[in-house]
């Protein structure tokens, strides 16, 4: 409307001129007229002329085309009066006075109201020539018609012209509107990488740009078979979980085209379908969320009125539409990698826990726990071949009942398990109570197992088992999530691989290692066995004190190798028949340090280190090699220090013979609770007078050093 306003400038001097040019005219024949009838009528109109653009400039939005349209009139009025007083004598021209407002009316408000002015003042030009008595049709038709051709002509044309210009503002403004309207929303859409808030934002944009009753954001379901409703706007609680097959109404053949739809009278469509019961439908715009020649949905505007929607409400529901698809393909592109990257992150997590594990059942239970966090499923088991009988056994499982683990091995080539061995391939099975390769389908069916996973644990030339992933529900495996599986398996597979050859390595290393210390015994003939009568009675305390099973396989294996560490000291000093020198003492309190640096290479062997290294330590701190005291030094070793102890006494040495039993007694009594542990001193002295302990030494009681093991 300013720039209307504007215009008042351009025939307000159009004005004054012509009033000037009326003026100057009245001045030459002003004898002609009644002064008290003209000059007041010409001063209104001078005064009118001056004060107008003040007054349409001071008028409130509102209010200015009925203002404008009242002083237009006034004016037409003023002319026909000048006219009408100066009818004795015509002025020349002054008629055409009357197109000023018919052209004012015209250009601010267009056609209609032009050509409405256009009627009224030639209604106004004709009854001020009747009244005036110049009304004569004879001689002057030319006259008169083109002065009516020109009250009209000018409306025509600068209505026209003014309309046209609305047209191109409006479009401007709507167009700017627009523009402004999608870059505000792209940057919301391109803000978010969550698929629903795009949803959320879609809605909000619809509602702000063009302002529907009705919004419905529809997207595919899980399956893909159904559309849900994932954003809304306008509708009750209950039509904002609505959900239509994905091909229902006009929704589902505007996926099907993936084209934008308007329809201004639903009335008149047989294909439309009133989804609300809230309220009536009349138009109605559809357009599809599609990015390239993918749709991730449809979303619906509707209003109450018939034609409430114009081509660019299409136009820019459409864009909006596109945009939202664009954002909802990004979320999923993220969604997607940042799946990737936990899946890749788990997988370097799995393969750095399971690598790093060296004991076999640990590596086992690791891998089925990590495989069931990958897929969220419930079940996982892995089966290792046994290739000796050719058969599957479960070696780990997570989720199974003991009855189904028990159910017994499985042929190669046998059942899903067996072929996946036979193949050397993965295989998915959605259902596997009624897949007829399936041999346990009644067992699988009390565990409530649905869906498995079956992956090999292939090496380079072999497979040694498969790896196993069971759902309690239906669930059809992706080739991803096949793929992720067998990248597990072969990780697994290696890491199996390595926990055995640990073993084997260890199991190899053991026996050396007790081999040394049957050599350090077999080394004369006066501590052959010591360590073998030293395990007995240690273990033998152990267990009358009620240690766990673990507690005293550790105490077994470290008295069996309590002193490998003498295999670095010098022959002459262990054969030696005197008192050792104060330097030869050193060296010899130097055999618990070796006997660890040895040992410490089998990490099998780790609980065993602190016996083996304080196992001549005294309670009151006077031992070597730390010099501990009380409960610092390890239960095992204060145990192992008793028994190593008495056998020494009661066997025959270079620099002494064997003391008899009493005196052997005599002396641990004596020494309880200064070197020894006074308890296990006690509980040594209660099963010797028991007869639970074989006190004399025969070659029988030898036994072989590696016969101890295999029980840790």
């Amino acid at each position: 409307m300013d720039l209307k306003k504007r215009l008042i400038f351009f025939t307000r001097s159009i004005r004054m001129l012509v009033f000037l040019f009326v003026l100057s005219q009245y001045l030459f024949v002003r004898n002609r007229y009644q002064a008290a009838q003209v000059i007041p009528v010409l001063a209104a109109l001078g005064v009118f002329y001056v004060l107008l653009d003040r007054i349409v400039f001071k008028v409130p939005e509102k209010r200015f085309k009925p203002v404008a349209m009242g002083l237009m009139l006034l004016e037409i009025l003023l002319v026909s009066l000048f006219i009408y007083f100066t009818r004795s004598s015509p002025i020349l021209d002054l008629d055409f006075l009357f197109a000023l407002p018919i052209a004012n009316i015209a250009i601010w408000f267009g056609l209609k109201e032009g050509m409405a002015y256009g009627v009224i003042s030639c209604v106004a030009y004709t009854f001020t020539l009747f009244v005036s008595g110049r009304l004569a049709w004879t001689g002057n038709e030319g006259e008169f018609v083109s002065r009516y051709f020109f009250f009209l002509l000018i409306p025509f044309l600068m209505g026209y012209l003014s309309d046209f210009t609305e047209r191109e503002s409006e479009e401007k403004a709507r167009r700017t509107v627009e523009l402004t309207a999608l870059s505000g929303f792209a940057t919301v859409f391109d803000s978010t990488l969550v698929e629903s808030k795009v949803h959320a934002n879609l809605s909000t944009a619809i509602s702000r740009s063009i302002n529907p009753d009705v919004i419905l954001v529809f997207r595919f379901d899980e399956e893909g078979e159904n559309l849900v409703v994932a954003a809304s706007s306008g509708v009750s609680d209950t039509e904002s979980s609505l959900s239509i097959p994905a091909d229902y109404g006009m929704a589902g053949s505007v996926l099907k085209a993936k084209e934008p739809l308007l329809v201004g009278d639903t009335d008149a469509e047989q294909d439309y379908r009133q989804l609300l019961e809230s309220q009536r439908i009349r138009s109605a715009i559809y357009a599809p969320m599609k990015w390239r020649e993918e749709a991730y949905g449809v979303v619906f505007a509707g209003k109450q009125m018939r034609g409430s929607f114009s081509e660019n409400d299409l136009n820019l529901l459409s864009a909006l539409s596109v945009q939202a698809a664009l954002a909802i393909h990004n979320s999923r592109l993220y969604s997607d990698l940042e799946d990737r990257i936990g899946e890749l992150h788990a997988i370097f997590e799995i393969d750095k826990a399971i690598t790093s594990a060296i004991d076999l059942e640990t590596v086992l239970q690791q891998i089925v726990q990590m495989s069931i966090g990958l897929l969220d499923a419930k079940i996982s088991s892995i089966m290792l071949l046994d290739e000796e009988s050719n058969e599957l056994v479960i070696a780990a499982a997570h989720g199974l009942s003991e009855s189904y683990i028990r159910k017994g091995p499985i042929k190669v080539g046998e059942s899903i398990a067996g072929r996946v061995i036979q193949e050397g391939r993965p295989i998915a099975v959605e259902d596997i109570i009624d897949d007829p390769r399936h041999a346990y389908s009644d067992q699988a069916r009390i565990e409530g197992l649905h869906s498995l996973l079956s992956v090999p644990l292939s090496l380079k030339d072999r497979v040694i088992g498969v790896l196993n992933i069971y759902t309690d529900e239906t669930h059809s495996f992706t080739p991803h999530e096949i793929n992720l599986f067998t990248s597990l398996a072969s990780q697994a597979a290696i890491a199996i691989e390595n926990a055995r050859l640990f073993e084997s390595l260890e199991e190899i290393y053991i026996e050396v290692i007790t081999a040394l210390a049957s050599a350090i015994d077999a080394r004369d003939s006066y501590t052959h066995g010591h360590s073998h009568r030293v395990t007995e009675y240690a273990v033998a305390i152990a267990e009358d004190i009620q240690l766990n099973p673990a507690e005293v396989d550790i105490i077994r294996n470290a008295s069996i190798l309590h002193d490998v560490g003498k295999i670095g000291i010098k022959e002459d000093i262990l054969k030696k028949p005197g008192r050792l020198t104060e330097d030869e003492r050193k060296e010899m309190e130097y055999h618990p340090f070796i006997g660890t640096k040895i040992l410490q290479s089998v990490k099998l062997l780790e609980p065993v280190l602190p016996l083996v290294y304080h196992h001549h330590e005294w309670v009151d701190g006077t031992g070597y090699p730390d010099g501990l005291k009380g409960e610092d030094i390890p239960l095992g070793a204060r145990i192992i220090a008793v028994a190593d102890a008495f056998e020494s006494m009661t066997s025959d040495r270079p620099y002494r013979k064997a003391l008899p039993l009493d005196e052997a007694f005599g002396e641990l009594r004596r020494c309880s609770g200064r070197q020894f542990d006074s308890e296990i001193v006690q509980v040594f002295m209660k099963l010797a007078e028991a007869g639970k302990l074989d006190l004399e030494w025969s070659q029988s009681r030898v036994i072989t050093l590696t016969d101890r093991f295999g029980r840790a």
